[in-house]
């Protein structure tokens, strides 16, 4: 504005013209300042960069279409997860991913053992018992393992005593097989019950042959001084809603798959989730890439994933699982040792038997065949 007054004046411009020339060089100014800026703030905008930073990954529960964490030493996934990732933008405005795409694929068939375990505490004959089954495709020889009673205070849960069982691994399940480690009766520990009146609570934990205690076989009894028997107390459960997850479908064998989709990115860090699905055992191999409008990004994660196609729908072991329920309608008293094997928990009921797609149904309520 002064370098064009200063102009004006320097070339002898009558007064009227010199305004006009002013006005005119106002309202270039005035209209195209903010252009200029916001031009300028896009371009520095889109220079910020969209990043995968981070990933998890999960199981696809069987039994209920819900994501679960792998916890078992190997590390083994079934043929459906969910596959989240960690994207962070860094521009000021709501950017948008329309595609996920999955390269470098490759898969290598395999088999795997796979151990779990089952069992329970049953009210009616103040029975625990141990199981443990073989959910992998290869047959596995057990090893040593401890359960632990622990005799606990009521309201402070103090540990007052334990009692503590090693269980010797001289055994070997075949795929598909299940087998008794214990059957314990509950009733020798109600005189210590009647004894201590601050107990209250009995709990009980299994144990591997590091001394690593199984995250989800724990369980607890609560002693009642009226009935003189233990009770199993009440749990509560929850769902998962996984519809509107775009799915991967890598049943064929491609090197490349990918599938589009609408998912927003605020500014900072979001979640972008995708399913994966594939059809047999085997180590899966495979890089990610997303797109915003025009821009590929890549993860800079190779995935490797130990794949197996479970035997029964109960891919994690866990107390009061199917084979505990499987006892209580056809060996409820346990008076011998249980085993068992595919044949014959078939025949009992098929509905126990993993179904490779069902948990993609359930999951996304897509039908998959």
């Amino acid at each position: 504005m002064f370098i064009v007054t200063q102009n004006v004046q320097q070339n002898n411009l009558p007064l009227s013209q010199q305004w006009w020339w002013i006005i005119i060089a106002l309202m270039v100014t005035t209209i195209l300042g903010p252009i200029t800026v916001h031009v300028l703030k896009n371009r520095f905008d889109n220079k910020k960069r969209i990043t995968i930073i981070g990933s998890n990954i999960s199981n696809i529960n069987n039994r209920n279409g819900m994501p679960e964490q792998v916890t078992s030493g190997q590390r083994l996934y079934s043929n459906f997860i969910l596959n989240i990732l960690t994207v962070e933008n860094k521009r000021s405005t709501t950017q948008s991913v329309t595609n996920i795409e999955l390269y470098n694929i490759k898969k290598e068939n395999n088999d795997f053992s796979d151990i779990q375990y089952d069992g329970g505490f049953y009210d009616g004959n103040q029975k625990f018992v141990l199981l443990a089954y073989n959910n992998g495709t290869k047959e596995e020889s057990l090893r040593k393992c401890s359960v632990k009673f622990s005799f606990c205070e009521k309201d402070t849960y103090k540990i007052i005593d334990e009692i503590e069982k090693v269980i010797d691994g001289a055994h070997v399940l075949k795929s598909g097989d299940i087998k008794s480690l214990l059957i314990y009766q509950f009733d020798e520990f109600i005189s210590e019950f009647k004894k201590n009146r601050s107990l209250e609570t009995l709990k009980v934990s299994v144990f591997d042959d590091n001394g690593n205690e199984f995250p989800r076989l724990k369980l607890v009894v609560i002693y009642n001084r009226k009935e003189n028997r233990f009770y199993r107390p009440q749990e509560g459960r929850g769902g998962f809603n996984g519809g509107g997850i775009p799915i991967l479908d890598l049943r064929e064998d491609i090197n490349r798959q990918s599938v589009s989709c609408s998912q927003s990115l605020k500014q900072g860090t979001n979640d972008v989730m995708f399913h994966v699905l594939v059809d047999r055992s085997c180590n899966l191999r495979y890089r990610v890439a997303i797109k915003c409008g025009k821009k590929r990004i890549k993860s800079k994660e190779k995935y490797s994933l130990d794949i197996r196609i479970p035997v029964y729908k109960q891919e994690t072991g866990v107390f009061y699982g199917i084979f505990y329920l499987l006892l209580q309608k056809y060996a409820p008293t346990l008076m011998k040792d249980i085993d068992y094997n595919k044949d014959l928990i078939e025949s009992l009921d098929e509905n126990l038997i993993y179904d490779k797609y069902y948990a993609a149904s359930l999951a996304t309520n897509a039908n998959i065949e």
